[in-house]
């Protein structure tokens, strides 16, 4: 009895457990067909990935290359205005103050872009062909060429090297290192892959 006179009394109630009377599941043996992967359903899943793979990485890479060329000719552009914009004001092209006597590059140090680079990271080429030497009939001595070998422009040349990275390049835009350069051509009628001139 407690303080308040009452008798306690315990109730045990036997509740079955039917899980506690098997096996525990993972020491059961096999009770059904498997649910894993075969080692033939593993091999089809990995050719499908890699065939996705080898599809995936060659549209990607050439998503990079046209973004890369896309912006080159933006810059191009942009530096042919700077240029332009230059010349209106000196009355003579970057570089041009005094006639140029070889066929090396000229810096586009006089409008501050001596080190700019394009998408591969090469420095922009350029070179001024107005008060550069020509040959008979008023052509550029030293510029480049398209296929016709006829010069690309009279005026200045500016170009990127392309994704090859090779400088110097070739003088002639469709031939080995020049085919993939991006190019200013026909006077600023052009900016684009040289290949494609």
């Amino acid at each position: 009895m407690d303080k308040y006179g009452l008798k306690s009394v315990s109730v045990c109630l036997s509740v079955p457990l039917p899980h506690l009377d098997r096996a525990p599941i993972y020491k059961r043996g096999p009770a059904g067909p498997c649910h894993g992967f075969t080692l033939i359903e593993l091999l089809i899943a990995i050719l499908i990935v890699l065939t996705l793979a080898g599809i995936a990485v060659p549209l990607t890479a050439d998503y990079i290359h046209q973004a890369n060329v896309t912006r080159a000719i933006a810059e191009i552009r942009g530096l042919e205005k700077e240029i332009i914009l230059f010349e209106t004001e000196k009355g003579y092209y970057p570089g041009g103050k005094e006639p140029i006597v070889s066929f090396m590059l000229e810096s586009m140090q006089e409008i501050g872009r001596d080190r700019f680079h394009d998408p591969w990271g090469t420095p922009y080429q350029y070179r001024n062909l107005a008060q550069g030497e020509h040959t008979g009939g008023g052509k550029p001595k030293f510029c480049r060429r398209d296929r016709s070998f006829n010069p690309l422009n009279y005026d200045f040349d500016l170009y990127s090297v392309g994704p090859d990275r090779q400088v110097p390049t070739h003088n002639q835009i469709t031939a080995d290192k020049g085919a993939d350069d991006i190019v200013r051509a026909a006077n600023g009628r052009y900016v684009g892959e040289g290949a494609k001139f």
